[in-house]
């Protein structure tokens, strides 16, 4: 990974296929932002194959059971998986196998309402996602140079000067000279007024395209957020960013970058479904 403590920015790192920089946001970039948004949290990596209008991480939640779900108050869910595997497989097995109408009538209902309600939880946990970009689009990501404080020129089309303050956010680009081409291929903010706390600031909205993973984007970014934040010590001391439980690779990035869980919560999304949301910190002295 580059270092770039103290390196000036824009950052370019040499990659196969067109350098990659890490540079300031500008007004112009976010029309690619908002795209990269829904495709990094509403399609992930299907999106980038064009296979399937559900997201990766929908997949991955429907698959985790655990007991973790009890112990969060997650009752409602857990019971509902349990109920709709069941259901499913003894609704399927008496009209397959009973020769009775009658048994084979309810069991055609019964497997009938557990396929309809995993739809309707798989659809309500999509409505989840597109609601949280929306959201997005909606607050700090309307409006970035005002809400991350980044000074661009009138025209904005460049930076006008090196951030002024804690608050920042950078895009990494990838340039390919071969086809004069310039793609966003993530983003980061680090917000300082988002904690009430003056002495922490908060690493919000750490995305990279699914096309593009695995070449160290995401890291490059957090080293710019941390070089940063260096700066602005003693008044900064901590940072501090939520993901979630079905999120285990980002958790593994932030936890090798020197985050340690702090504390979680439990989101309920409607009356069937309830995830964790984890909070890790890390002191920028370190």
């Amino acid at each position: 990974m580059a270092d770039t403590t103290s390196q000036p920015f824009p950052l370019v790192v040499p990659r196969p296929g067109g350098d990659v920089i890490i540079r300031q946001f500008l007004p112009k970039d976010a029309d690619q932002l908002h795209a990269l948004l829904v495709e990094g949290v509403v399609y992930g990596r299907e999106f980038a194959r064009i296979r399937s209008p559900f997201p990766e991480l929908i997949t991955t939640i429907l698959k985790r059971n655990r007991l973790a779900t009890w112990r969060s108050g997650g009752i409602s869910s857990a019971v509902f998986r349990s109920s709709r595997t069941v259901g499913g497989a003894l609704g399927l097995g008496s009209y397959v196998w009973s020769t009775n109408p009658a048994v084979r009538m309810a069991g055609g209902a019964l497997a009938l309402c557990a396929t309809a309600l995993f739809a309707y939880r798989r659809h309500s946990i999509t409505k989840m996602f597109v609601h949280f970009c929306a959201t997005a689009r909606a607050t700090d990501m309307a409006d970035i140079p005002r809400t991350y404080e980044v000074p661009v020129s009138e025209d904005g089309t460049k930076p006008q000067s090196q951030p002024q303050g804690p608050s920042a956010f950078w895009v990494a680009v990838i340039e390919s000279p071969d086809y004069n081409t310039s793609e966003i291929v993530g983003y980061l903010g680090l917000d300082y007024h988002a904690n009430s706390d003056p002495s922490t600031a908060e690493l919000r909205r750490l995305t990279v395209s699914a096309r593009h993973r695995r070449r160290k984007i995401a890291s490059l970014l957090m080293s710019a957020a941390l070089a940063h934040a260096r700066l602005y010590r003693p008044l900064l001391t901590t940072l501090e960013l939520e993901t979630s439980e079905f999120q285990p690779g980002a958790r593994r990035l932030y936890e090798n970058l020197g985050f340690s869980l702090v504390g979680s919560r439990i989101m309920r999304i409607g009356p069937l479904f309830a995830m964790t949301v984890i909070r890790l910190r890390r002191n920028i002295l370190d």
